[in-house]
């Protein structure tokens, strides 16, 4: 039998990515499924037999089970903030909470972080997943919301949320993609009713972002059933994406892996699945024991680790879209001491052009959001010790606080410059005689919600705020957003566009104000 799924991998061109479901959760961590889960939670608010049932009751359909878990949550938070007793969370979680997630949704991924503990007599298969995701798996897509493959793949780029997936430069090598949340951030779990309406209104950004993966790359789902909803969903609304000629490339490109647990041999036969009106053919695959799909899956593999290529082909388009070196892909001559041999160097261009590192590329743009984003591939020394001195010629101040206060070296001559820094002095002073003026008396959030205002005025306006005025966490939430829905915004495109010009301006304004007031206590306390 196996012969037969070894004739259809050697047919692929590419190394396959896995969609991985709650079945290898429930495998090698002993977690229980979502309905299992869910009555946990709700034994926790009463200890009568038939409690899970009464919320499926009011749900009016038991397989409904975001409904159930909406109506459990809306009891479990009340019941939490009524009784101290009933809480459980330890300070990580704890603080969540106290920055406006669900206590229910705190409390669940508390719970499965805690009982995420390997199961006895899988350590041998574990061992062998972890070698096959080293060379053979191109990537990971998962539902779940444990880290099991986080701690058993080395070098993989985790992404968290359609959001943070949908806003990224994906390279499809060596990352994993947690489309429904992580426990390391509760309020990205998707799990109620409110969650998954989100979920799929925005599934086609989704869908668009996955189609190349589904189009370029074999896909193996271990760890779902043929029914799941979760698949079913996905599949259509990529579906909905494809033209009838791209929906026919996926034929046979599909591998189904589904757990039997009676059944010792491995059954491996053709099956139809319907996706978006289109009968696809795909392979289905039924075992007991996971070794022997691990041991064939690691068959074909590139010559380089998968972790290697994702760093290669990071650095390598940031090249390509900025013409400029970048921290990891270093421009220099082979036996130059500045490269560790940690590091992967390329040189492009002609030998008398071949000079620098590439953490001169970055610009005044980068360094302000790295500040929010934390998306360059460099640490904070890099930057204050290489990055800062470029940059400064061409730009009158830089905010230094966050870089500072992450720094392992000490940087005497930018420490004295950020402590002549204070509030007042990143603000102007015509901001300072209109506070009176303006009568601003609101919070970052409230003037952020004004859907009477523009977003060039939005940020000006919260710049008018006193520094007592300014919840650092809501001002962090706002900059976030901004960049979500432009990472480019700080790139003045036409010079002429004098409006888009103090948009820019008061963006950096706020970054500069964040920076201040989240990262100067926080630096003068390491001093």
């Amino acid at each position: 039998m196996l012969e037969k799924l070894k004739d259809l991998l050697k047919g692929f061109n590419t190394i396959p990515f896995l969609f991985i479901g709650s079945g290898i959760t429930r495998r090698y961590y002993g977690l229980p499924n979502w309905e299992n889960l869910l009555k946990t939670f709700a034994s926790r608010i009463s200890d009568d037999e038939y409690v899970y049932n009464s919320y499926a009751n009011k749900a009016q359909d038991i397989e409904d089970l975001p409904q159930i878990a909406t109506l459990i949550e809306d009891d479990f938070n009340l019941k939490w903030f009524d009784d101290k007793k009933f809480r459980q969370l330890n300070d990580y979680y704890s603080e969540f909470v106290r920055k406006g997630t669900s206590p229910f949704k705190a409390e669940v991924a508390y719970y499965l972080y805690n009982n995420s503990m390997i199961q006895t007599g899988y350590e041998s298969e574990i061992e062998k997943f972890k070698k096959l995701t080293e060379k053979s798996i191109s990537g990971i897509i998962t539902t779940n919301y444990d880290c099991f493959l986080e701690n058993h793949t080395d070098g993989y780029k985790k992404y968290i949320g359609q959001e943070e997936l949908v806003s990224s430069n994906i390279q499809g090598i060596a990352e994993i993609y947690k489309i429904h949340g992580c426990v390391t951030d509760p309020n990205s779990i998707i799990i109620n009713k409110d969650d998954y309406n989100d979920f799929k209104v925005k599934s086609t950004y989704l869908a668009a972002k996955l189609m190349t993966i589904f189009l370029e790359y074999p896909i193996v789902f271990i760890g779902y059933s043929l029914a799941d909803d979760n698949i079913q969903n996905i599949l259509n609304s990529i579906a909905g994406c494809l033209s009838t000629e791209n929906l026919r490339r996926l034929e046979n490109r599909f591998i189904f892996v589904e757990y039997s647990e009676t059944n010792e041999n491995i059954v491996i036969a053709s099956h139809t699945k319907e996706i978006g009106g289109k009968h696809i053919p795909m392979t289905k695959v039924t075992l007991k024991n996971f070794s022997p799909l691990y041991d064939l899956l690691s068959e074909k593999k590139p010559s380089i680790p998968v972790k290697i290529l994702r760093v290669l082909r990071d650095e390598i388009y940031n090249y390509t879209i900025t013409n400029e070196p970048t921290a990891h892909l270093k421009v220099a001559f082979i036996d130059d001491e500045r490269i560790n041999d940690d590091d992967y160097a390329i040189a492009i261009g002609k030998i008398s052009e071949i000079a620098g590192i590439g953490l001169k590329g970055i610009n005044s743009n980068n360094w302000y959001r790295n500040i929010i984003l934390e998306d360059l591939p460099c640490t904070a020394d890099d930057l204050l010790e290489i990055t800062y001195g470029e940059i400064i010629k061409s730009a009158n101040k830089l905010p230094l606080n966050k870089y500072l206060s992450m720094a392992k070296n000490q940087h005497d001559y930018l420490e004295n410059i950020a402590r002549e820094e204070n509030f007042d002095k990143i603000i102007s002073t015509t901001i300072k005689g209109d506070r009176d003026r303006l009568k601003i008396r609101r919070n970052v959030m409230a003037i952020w919600d004004d859907e009477t205002l523009d977003l060039t005025k939005k940020t000006y306006y919260i710049a008018h705020l006193t520094e007592n005025q300014i919840i650092i966490d809501d001002l962090e939430k706002i900059l976030i957003e901004v960049f979500h829905n432009d990472p480019d915004i700080l790139i003045i495109k036409d010079k002429k566009d004098s409006n888009y010009q103090r948009l820019v301006s008061n963006i950096k304004r706020l970054i500069r104000i964040y920076d201040y007031i989240k990262y100067n206590k926080v630096r003068e306390r390491l001093d």
